[in-house]
């Protein structure tokens, strides 16, 4: 490695999206469309730069997973899409639903577009889910608010949609509370509040958690299903690197607020070109592998969003970050791998593998 010699960069996400046949683009309909995103928090110990330059497209018919660990900045790119946090500012870039900057947008207007358009299921549906107010009514209100239902239409429908996305004895089921229903129950309920108005993207943000495997097979193939019968998409949030592979379509990995990788899943599982998500790969086991090999964990730990480390924001914890005054002085910009493949990365993965 102490011979490596840095590839050229080609410039800007902008410039790349334009070199490489824009990332994620496919045969359905842009839906969404995130240019050089930036925002950031301000606390008492200083701004904390939560999304830094994030840029991709998420097509009709489509899943796109964003891949990462714990304040990879995941879930406050999908929050700010949603205009959910208040306190987060917007410093550049832009975030274009259906041609027109979600940005631009009064309260007014993004009040319509949440849940109708673009819905969200939230991480843990206990939480999400108000414990004074039935189920079925929880549900209804979506009809009741974006659909202009009358009491009466919206139960109906609250119930048809328990049922579609499989909660047994649906009418019987709507008239609980959410400590009533199991935690595979309520995810599911989730999915059926998200999908009342059949909005044209759900975000699902660790729509999994806290599930057993066999329940979590089963909330995925809901969430699969319903994308296909009402010919929407889905972008997943998840740090499970199985859910990816089974499901996903194109993904993003990020790290410290800034995308890394970005790609097929396909490209980005058999052609890794980013030393963090081979890390993240080599960190799962491998049933196919010889299980005396023992998993290899990423040294240290997540860097502080306040005070990043100066060039990559990787390069503290890369095991190929050795030669001087490029990783750790330089922040790289997105290079295209081929077939529209990105990566963060100041080298090559032949450069780093030898292979």
């Amino acid at each position: 490695m102490s011979d490596l010699t840095a590839t050229d960069a080609p410039g800007a996400p902008g410039s790349l999206a334009e070199s490489a046949n824009r990332f994620g683009s496919g045969s359905g309909e842009l839906l969404l469309s995130l240019e050089d995103l930036e925002a950031v928090f301000e606390t008492d110990d200083g701004v904390v730069q939560a999304v830094d330059g994030v840029t991709f497209d998420v097509h009709r018919g489509e899943v796109f997973s964003i891949v990462g660990e714990s304040g990879s900045g995941k879930s406050v790119t999908a929050m700010t899409i949603m205009g959910l946090l208040p306190t987060v500012k917007v410093r550049s870039g832009s975030i274009m639903w259906k041609g027109q900057n979600l940005l631009d947008k009064s309260e007014n207007e993004m009040r319509r577009i949440r849940g109708g358009e673009i819905a969200m299921i939230f991480q843990d549906p206990l939480t999400a889910l108000n414990p004074v107010h039935t189920v079925g009514r929880q549900v209804a209100e979506m009809g009741r608010i974006h659909l202009d239902m009358s009491k009466k239409e919206a139960g109906e429908r609250a119930v048809e949609m328990l049922g579609l996305v499989g909660i047994p004895e649906p009418r019987k089921r709507a008239k609980m509370y959410p400590h009533e229903f199991s935690g595979g129950m309520r995810q599911r309920a989730m999915i059926a509040m998200a999908i009342m108005c059949e909005p044209d993207l759900l975000i699902a943000d660790e729509p999994t958690t806290a599930l057993d495997v066999t329940v979590q097979a089963q909330v995925l193939e809901v969430l699969v299903d319903i994308k296909d019968k009402i010919d929407s998409a889905i972008m997943l949030i998840t740090h499970d690197l199985g859910v990816v592979a089974g499901l996903s379509d194109q993904m993003m990995v990020m790290y410290a607020g800034s995308q890394v990788e970005l790609g097929t899943t396909d490209e980005i599982f058999y052609s890794t070109a980013h030393p963090y998500t081979e890390g993240l790969l080599n960190s799962v086991p491998d049933l196919l592998s010889d299980h005396s090999e023992p998993l290899v964990p990423i040294k240290g730990a997540p860097p502080s969003l306040i005070n990043r480390p100066s060039g990559c924001a990787f390069h503290p914890r890369c095991p190929y970050a050795r030669v001087p005054g490029v990783c750790s002085d330089t922040v790289p910009t997105l290079r295209d791998e081929g077939h529209g493949h990105l990566s963060a990365c100041h080298f090559t993965s032949v450069d780093w593998t030898g292979e």
